[in-house]
């Protein structure tokens, strides 16, 4: 298909607020702040009033992204379902982002990201990635007929190496997950390659297209309940998901169609923004750090993450593997499969009432990335014994 770019969006804005650039790609963040040696990203800026939704799926709020039309699987309108309320909350909502097609938000923006590849007549897709990005970028590349690089580590799972295979990616194997973005970089500018994801250290965060994608999270759970909620606990690693939430409820703000929007608590396995708020480190920093916590691990952090809290008057809530295990474990009980770190999110509310970040009678919507099926195993199991006359 050929992507129709909207004709609202006028150009990009960095995130300091200081520069002002027309539409371009800006796959190392903003050149200025770069220069200055304060690495930002960029959001995409547009003018005029978007006209109400229509449609379905993530498609129906394509005048608020930068394609009104791009390549779909179907992502998108995903459940918003209530939870038994926790630590004296007044409601608790789960946003199950792994109904998306490939199972997780990135589905929300590899579309964008995809349609911006074809309209500029990109080589092809690179993502550097050993998880939920890796798919989703192979599966919406495959669909839009583009060939797909996949940059990942020995530590690639065997279900989403198989997955990724099956669409028929070409797999770039480094020694570990710094080492790939050396080589990210080097087929972006030396070889064309059209980058979804991050390669520079320190980070920028992921292509500023797709990232507009996850503005529409926002949308769904405002509609869904009639208002924002007071907070939203979101897993958080290099911040593209905290910080696209964090864009889509401070636009429904601005037009009125909310009051306010909700404080952000970014959720994450080792203290990265935790010390970062705490005044310890800089955002530039290196984290060390070790986790189970497959999707949100990784020792660095990113300027857009730390303005979406900031932003929203939220704050960061480090999660050990531990309790994000029996966080799993209860939304299991619940029926609902979850990746380690969803349950995270889930562990992170008593952590956020115990200091305050949540208040008695508060509504809040914690976001459930993916599910648990693709991730790294755990202690083994023992194997199962026949049971007595089955």
């Amino acid at each position: 298909m050929t992507p129709l770019r909207n004709p609202r969006l006028i150009g990009f804005a960095a995130l300091d607020g200081i520069a002002r650039y027309g539409v371009q790609d800006f796959f190392e963040g903003c050149p200025r702040a770069a220069a200055a040696g304060a690495p930002t990203s960029v959001a995409a800026v547009y003018e005029g009033a978007a006209p109400l939704p229509a449609g379905t799926g993530m498609a129906r709020h394509a005048a608020r992204l930068p394609y009104v039309r791009f390549p779909t699987l179907g992502e998108g309108d995903t459940p918003l379902l209530p939870l038994p309320s926790v630590a004296g909350l007044g409601a608790l909502w789960l946003k199950r982002e792994s109904a998306n097609p490939t199972g997780s938000h990135k589905d929300r923006m590899s579309p964008l990201a995809v349609a911006r590849a074809l309209e500029v007549g990109a080589r092809g897709i690179l993502v550097s990635s050993s998880g939920n990005a890796a798919i989703s970028a192979a599966a919406y590349a495959a669909a839009a007929g583009l060939p797909c690089r996949v940059i990942v580590t020995p530590a690639l799972t065997e279900a989403y190496r198989r997955a990724i295979a099956r669409t028929g990616a070409e797999f770039i194997v480094c020694r570990d997950s710094l080492a790939r973005w050396d080589v990210a970089a080097r087929l972006v500018r030396d070889e064309g390659w059209f980058p979804l994801t991050n390669h520079l250290v320190p980070p920028v965060g992921s292509n500023p297209f797709g990232v507009e994608g996850y503005k529409t999270i926002a949308y769904e759970i405002a509609e869904a309940l009639g208002a924002a909620p007071d907070a939203v606990l979101v897993p958080t690693a290099r911040g593209d998901l905290i910080w696209g939430i964090g864009a889509g409820f401070r636009e429904l703000a601005a037009e009125g169609v909310i009051i306010s929007a909700p404080r952000l608590i970014a959720v994450e396995p080792i203290p990265r923004l935790t010390r970062v708020l705490a005044g310890e480190a800089a955002i530039t920093d290196a984290f060390a750090g070790a986790t189970l916590q497959f999707s949100t691990a990784g020792g660095t952090a990113t300027d857009a993450s730390l303005r979406a809290i900031s932003d929203s008057g939220g704050t960061a809530i480090q999660v050990p593997d531990a309790a994000a295990a029996e966080g799993q474990a209860a939304l299991a009980r619940l029926g609902f499969d979850a990746e380690l770190c969803g349950g995270g999110a889930h562990a992170a509310i008593a952590m956020a009432r115990e200091r305050g970040a949540l208040q008695p009678g508060e509504t809040a919507v914690m976001i459930l990335t993916a599910g648990s099926a693709r991730e790294p195993a755990g202690d083994p199991l023992p194997p199962l014994a026949v049971t007595e006359g089955a």
